[in-house]
């Protein structure tokens, strides 16, 4: 732990794993790195700097919860960016890949299909009676990985409404994907953790053993759903930031 000095005689301690971060950080924004750009091996590091292993690894989670690096396992660590982290909070309706990816979003694939309502579906949407639904996969990928899938279940006659041809695929992922949000003046959303790995009709995978998942709904303005979207996000790639304001009378 190193000692500084401060003007009026007191001295501060700080901890070499926080000196290490401050000289790595230093490193990679006066070398250049850039986005995607692999750092040196750990052992190597850690002989540059005269520190353990242990200290390295520390001052690298500092990098990553900082959202500066990502780890790959069996790889190395990464550049993730080097930009100031998005003011958007999730307290704001929007689309949470758009809105929280460390990474720029540069393939969104969507598949189409028409399922019969479940009944969990039917009490979620308030029906009455069995109805048809539109049901939508979309894959989010960047640099050709996937780093986020949503299931969507939407209500068609929602979208007859606002003139959707739901035989145009990509009328339909534009809806889904930006312009739903804009409609909808209060949603809902759950956040838990998830290990599931299959989705649909690609064999692909996210790397991460967990994913966050987000179930959200959204509402019209006359509060009924029109949309039931669930999100799986790959952690390595996301980063979330919650705005919260002190609510007076509560």
């Amino acid at each position: 732990m190193a000692d500084v000095d401060i003007s009026n005689g007191t001295t501060l301690k700080k901890y070499l794993h926080v000196e290490v971060y401050e000289k790595l950080y230093h490193k990679i924004k006066s070398e250049r790195y850039k986005e995607g750009d692999q750092l040196p091996g750990e052992n190597q590091l850690a002989a540059e700097f005269g520190v353990s292993r242990m200290t390295l690894r520390q001052s690298l989670m500092l990098l990553s919860e900082d959202g500066i690096i990502r780890r790959v396992h069996g790889k190395g660590n990464f550049i993730t960016s080097l930009k100031p982290r998005s003011s958007i909070g999730a307290e704001g309706i929007a689309n949470p890949v758009h809105s929280f990816a460390r990474v720029p979003i540069d393939d969104i694939q969507i598949d189409i299909r028409f399922e019969v309502a479940s009944d969990y579906v039917m009490q979620l949407f308030g029906y009455t009676q069995s109805m048809v639904m539109m049901a939508s996969d979309r894959w989010y990928r960047s640099s050709s990985r996937l780093i986020a899938f949503c299931f969507s279940f939407t209500d068609l006659a929602k979208l007859s409404e606002q003139g959707i041809d739901i035989k145009d695929g990509q009328a339909v992922k534009e809806f889904m994907d930006t312009t739903v949000y804009s409609l909808c003046p209060h949603s809902t959303t759950h956040i838990t953790l998830s290990t599931r790995k299959e989705f649909s009709l690609t064999p692909e995978q996210m790397a991460a053993p967990s994913l966050i998942l987000l179930s959200e709904t959204l509402f019209t303005p006359d509060g009924k759903p029109i949309a039931q979207n669930k999100y799986y996000l790959d952690p390595a790639y996301f980063d979330f930031m919650l705005n919260a304001r002190r609510v007076f009378g509560l």
